[in-house]
């Protein structure tokens, strides 16, 4: 395709359609229904809605005038021959979302500059996106449009202002109008997931009110790409004209393949149960889905594991990967396409825009792993047992014991799922040795092979650990002993207990400076954070008040049952 339409011989320009605000958009209310419907709005306003706004623009001249480069869920990017036909296009896709998806964030900006020839379309689109951007920060909230007045009810689900009166279980309650638009389209977006990821797996529309089947634990996973809007960014660098549009459709398409085929990969694993799973946002790089506790850690594990595998297998994706490479002439930057998640485990009412907030806070923490393997992708976790929510640098604080010499934080993440290099920072917290740490004190199959320390030790473990390093290395040594094979005992303490942090990149010893001042080497354990992927896994794991899973605020005194 040339920079200029080969009939009319105008100049092109782009055109950006964007929504916003997306994750306050979804997660505005708690009730999983909404929160599906409200998903499947924004997925529809850049794919269904631009096509069809497309379309109408033109049947409405001799020729096609505008063409679609990218369509996916929230997003689309467009080349019209003339303004006009570009703000048509906008006009139509956002008095459909006031009419559709009222409280929906969705603009959209016509590049007034006109492309100058092939060489200068990544360069237009560069512009039209700073233009996208400014507009953004001019605009109000749509939060204005109904502000709360004295006599106006409150939707039962967000507080919104109400518009209408919806039924839910027999009785009548008040909905703000996106609340209502988002039920009314709850069943559709069901549907579409579940024809992605497997009708079994996913909760039924019927039971779509109540949330996944569980054992008294849900769990919140979002995950992200690594370095995605840097690839993005890359291929204008790297192609031109006709290529660089080709390559642009192309790599996103690709993308949104690779995601839905791990994911639904990870979710076939599943065999033995029904209506575990409800995704919330599968696109492009982006999950975000509600599942069971029992299984959350091996479909997140198993999904961050083939999205690099799918990825690298992909003939477009690597191609643009050795393209970029090859064309910046050098060989530093994306060696491949990986995913990091963050798992947040929470009880069933507990709120869900807090959990899924925590989990975005983990899938962040689990980032960490492109400054040491960018080849590898990896995730975090935590057990939520306080009922207040918190940042997760707050809830981790009180799990970071120091000394006079060592900081020792007690959880395993983030948790590297890829192959790092022996000996590296990124291959002590591998996956295989988590697994290995939840193996050797879970409850074996065969009844002859029990764990390798009664649950009696692990709470001497605990407390051990919640006094320091100096304590945890006197309570290995009688743990060891009281253990039914102490040889056993203490092979397996010496390599999952006390794990100082490898060096790293520069060789020198990882640190961290307290407020006071003093420099302390770190370490961890993988010990707490296999106790919690046990009792998630058996659906056991018990309420602040019981057992050894741990509370943030202070040690427990009760053995686990």
């Amino acid at each position: 395709m040339s920079s200029q339409s080969p009939a009319s011989g105008k100049s092109r320009h782009w055109v950006v359609i964007e929504t916003g605000a997306n994750q306050a958009y979804v997660f505005a209310s708690n009730k999983q229904a909404v929160n599906v419907g409200a998903s499947e709005l924004i997925f529809r306003s850049g794919t269904e809605w631009v096509k069809t706004a497309v379309d109408k623009v033109n049947e409405e001249r001799t020729e096609p005038v505008v063409e679609i480069v990218v369509a996916a869920s929230g997003k689309a990017l467009l080349l019209a021959d003339d303004e006009d036909a570009g703000r048509g296009v906008i006009r139509a896709v956002t008095r459909r979302a006031l009419d559709e998806a009222p409280g929906l964030e969705i603009w959209g900006t016509v590049d007034p500059k006109p492309i100058v020839g092939d060489a200068d379309l990544a360069d237009g689109l560069g512009r039209a996106y700073r233009r996208q951007a400014a507009w953004r920060s001019r605009r109000p909230s749509p939060l204005l449009r109904h502000p709360t007045l004295p006599f106006t009810r409150p939707c039962h689900y967000s507080g919104q202002p109400s518009t209408v009166m919806g039924e839910e279980g027999g009785t009548p309650y008040p909905r703000a109008a996106s609340v209502h638009a988002a039920w009314s389209r709850r069943s559709p977006g069901r549907q579409r997931m579940a024809s992605r990821l497997g009708e079994k797996a996913v909760v039924s529309a019927s039971q779509l009110a109540d949330g996944v089947s569980n054992a008294g634990w849900v769990a919140v996973m979002h995950a992200d790409g690594n370095g995605i809007g840097g690839v993005f960014r890359s291929i204008a660098d790297a192609y031109s004209g006709k290529e660089f549009l080709d390559q642009l459709r192309a790599f996103s398409r690709a993308l949104d393949e690779v995601t839905v085929t791990a994911l639904r990969y990870a979710v076939e694993q599943v065999a033995d149960r029904t209506g575990w799973l409800l995704p919330l946002v599968v696109g492009g790089d982006d999950v975000t889905v509600v599942m069971d506790a029992r299984h959350a850690f091996e479909v997140t594990a198993t999904f961050v594991e083939r999205f690099a595998e799918q990825a690298a297998g992909n003939a477009t994706i690597s191609q643009v990967l050795a393209d970029i490479g090859r064309r910046k002439a050098t060989d530093v930057g994306q060696p491949r396409l990986t995913a990091c998640a963050g798992i947040a485990y929470v009880k069933p009412h507990y709120p869900f825009s807090q959990a899924y907030e925590l989990a975005e806070e983990l899938c962040t923490s689990a980032k960490q792993i492109k400054r040491i393997d960018p080849s590898c992708g990896a995730l975090d976790f935590h057990v939520l047992h306080d009922s207040v929510g918190q940042h997760l640098k707050q809830i981790r604080a009180p799990l970071t014991v120091t000394d006079c010499e060592t900081e020792l934080r007690l959880w395993p993440g983030p948790v590297v799922i890829g192959e790092p290099k022996k000996g590296s920072r990124a291959a002590a917290r591998d996956v295989t040795l988590l697994r290995a740490a939840v193996k050797g004190l879970g409850k074996q199959s065969n009844e002859d092979d029990p764990p390798v320390l009664p649950r009696s030790a692990l709470h001497r473990l605990r407390q051990a650990l919640l006094a320091g390093r100096t304590e945890a290395g006197r309570a290995r040594h009688q743990v060891a002993v009281w253990a039914p094979d102490p040889a056993a005992a203490g092979a397996f303490l010496a390599a999952h207990l006390l794990m100082p942090e490898p060096a790293g990149p520069d060789g020198r010893q990882v640190t961290s400076r307290a407020l006071d001042g003093k420099v302390r080497s770190v370490w961890f354990s993988r010990i707490l954070g296999a106790i919690d992927l046990i009792d998630m896994a058996t659906g056991t794991a018990p309420h602040a008040s019981r057992g050894i899973g741990y509370d943030s605020r202070r040690p427990r005194q009760e053995a686990a049952t």
